[in-house]
């Protein structure tokens, strides 16, 4: 094979890589079935060194309620929770991309 049909292969793998990133679907819905009101909700790329600020702000979610959200970042996101008494869970990793609910359990936090 040519370097030339190297480049022209390399360069369109990375085009559609590209592509398929940009069309990732970031929205998800925080689903609370824990049981426990959830006071604090925070998200962002697995790349990011701390959490940011509470995504829920002055709201809470209380348990079996929902609430929408858009991941800046496509490919891998953590989550966690904060309920009530001040328990957290985390959910490390998550391809944003493969998943559009982040649903409290007891148990922790889980993807569907």
């Amino acid at each position: 094979m040519s370097i030339r049909r190297v480049l022209l292969a390399t360069i369109l793998a990375a085009g559609f890589a590209a592509s398929a990133q940009a069309q990732c679907d970031t929205r998800f819905t925080l689903v609370n079935h824990s049981g426990s009101t959830i006071q604090e909700f925070y998200f962002g790329s697995s790349a990011q060194s701390s959490w940011g600020p509470d995504r829920l702000g002055q709201n809470v979610l209380p348990h079996a309620r929902t609430m929408n959200f858009t991941a800046r970042s496509a490919g891998a996101n953590d989550f966690k929770v904060v309920w009530a008494g001040g328990a957290s869970a985390q959910l490390m990793g998550v391809n944003i991309c493969s998943t559009n609910e982040i649903v409290a359990t007891r148990s922790g936090l889980i993807t569907r």
